[in-house]
């Protein structure tokens, strides 16, 4: 029987430090050898080599910078002149400060709303049952048109802020150019979406995340 890849259940972790020795059964680096070899290789590109030597030095700063410092010393480090912001319209205020504090560090920004093109549920045909209020307009994320304007404006590199779950699918899926997250949403916990696992062992909490019964232990 094939064995169920699950990282997530492996207690020793020793690929931190290039031990695959004691690799349990469920180990992808065991599993699938070939294709590690693969995306090695893959490596070997100038392009793909640079851009991971790029995030190996951030690691010099390691611990010490906020993901904000960290966003930038990757863009300055790639070479990159021109960002691109793809905000949610429910983090404005954070999307002008972080806009501020990139063209102080010397970027041009052009930083694109999720609510561009004025769309609503009806652009997409969604029913009235499905709706917050039926009968009413209910406005919707524009994703696919943030990613184009912002590849159309030639920026190098394009950062999300708050876009909603399913929205930053769709942005990431139709981005020309690459794109790193500084912020994810969750509207009930300030944006903190692991507050809910760390929370989870909580007596009133919603979240099943205990260990399934049927899942093996093939450590």
């Amino acid at each position: 029987m094939n064995k169920q890849i699950q990282c997530s259940y492996c207690t020793k972790k020793l690929c931190f430090v290039g031990d695959l020795s004691q690799a349990p059964n469920f180990c992808p680096s065991k599993l699938h050898p070939g294709l590690m070899a693969e995306a090695k290789e893959k490596l070997k590109d100038p392009e793909k080599r640079r851009m991971a030597q790029d995030v190996a030095r951030t690691w010099k700063d390691y611990g010490k910078l906020t993901r904000v410092e960290e966003t930038v010393l990757y863009a300055r480090l790639r070479g990159f002149k021109k960002l691109g912001l793809a905000f949610c319209v429910g983090l404005s205020q954070e999307a002008e400060l972080f806009t501020n504090l990139l063209i102080n560090e010397g970027f041009e920004v052009v930083s694109v709303c999720c609510m561009c093109g004025a769309l609503s549920s009806d652009d997409v045909g969604l029913p009235e049952e499905d709706k917050i209020v039926p009968g009413f307009r209910q406005p919707m994320c524009n994703p696919i048109g943030q990613a184009s304007v912002l590849d159309d404006c030639g920026c190098e590199l394009n950062i999300m802020l708050g876009l909603c779950v399913g929205d930053d699918t769709l942005f990431i899926k139709h981005s020309q150019a690459p794109v790193t997250i500084l912020a994810v949403k969750d509207r009930v916990l300030a944006h903190n979406p692991l507050g809910a696992l760390y929370t989870s062992r909580h007596i009133y909490t919603r979240l099943k995340t205990k260990r399934p019964k049927k899942v093996e232990d093939q450590s």
